[in-house]
C-alpha cells in the first residue's frame, strides 16, 4: 500500500493539464499587454491634446496682453502656421514681439512638440457688425491642429485648414480700452 501512495504522490502533469496552463497563461499575458499598450496609446493622446490646449492658451494670454492696436494680421501672421519646420523637421522659434534692446536667446518648443506635428491659426473679428454697441470688443480664435503618430502629407496647407486628424478651438473676448464708450 506504501508503494502505490508513493507512486500516485510522485505522478506528474498530463498533457491536457500543461496545454490549459499554457491556454490560461497566454491568455492573462495576451491581457496585460493589450492594457498596457492601449494605455501608453491614450496616455500619448491625452498628452498631445493638453500641449494644444497649452498652446492655445499661450496665444490667447499673448493676445490678451498685446494693446489692441499692435494687433494688425501682419502681427497675428507671426502665429499661424506649422510649428515644426519643414526643412529640418525640429520646432520652429517661439513667436515673440521684437524689441529694440532685446538680447534673450531665442526659444524653441520641446523637441516633444514635434511628434504631433502641431498646427496654429489664429483669427480676430471685430464684434461690432454681430452686437451692436460692441465696437469694443473683438473675438480672438485659436485653432490648434495636429496628428497622432503620422507625418502629414504636407505641413503648410495652401489654403484651408491643414492636413492633421485632431483639431481644438479656443476663443476669447479682447476689450479695446482705446475704444470710446
Amino acid at each position: 500500500m506504501i508503494n502505490e501512495h508513493k507512486k500516485l504522490s510522485c505522478r506528474g502533469f498530463s498533457f491536457v493539464e500543461i496545454v490549459i496552463a499554457t491556454g490560461v497563461a497566454a491568455a492573462l499575458f495576451g491581457t496585460l499587454i493589450w492594457f498596457i499598450t492601449s494605455t501608453r496609446i491614450e496616455t500619448s493622446k491625452s498628452v498631445n491634446y493638453l500641449r494644444a490646449l497649452q498652446l492655445a492658451q499661450e496665444t490667447i494670454d499673448w493676445l490678451h496682453a498685446t494693446p489692441a492696436d499692435r494687433l494688425t494680421p501682419e502681427i497675428l501672421q507671426i502665429f499661424d502656421g506649422s510649428l515644426v519646420n519643414p526643412q529640418s523637421g525640429k520646432s520652429e522659434k517661439i513667436a515673440t514681439c521684437k524689441k529694440d534692446n532685446n538680447d534673450a536667446p531665442q526659444l524653441n518648443y520641446p523637441e516633444e512638440y514635434c511628434a504631433a506635428w502641431f498646427y496654429r491659426k489664429v483669427t480676430l473679428e471685430k464684434l461690432d457688425q454681430k452686437l451692436p454697441g460692441a465696437r469694443f470688443l473683438r473675438k480672438a480664435t485659436v485653432q490648434i491642429f495636429w496628428n497622432e503618430g503620422k507625418q502629414p502629407t504636407k505641413l503648410e496647407p495652401l489654403s484651408g485648414e491643414p492636413d492633421r486628424m485632431r483639431k481644438i478651438s479656443m476663443s476669447a473676448v479682447l476689450f479695446d480700452e482705446n475704444e470710446y464708450y
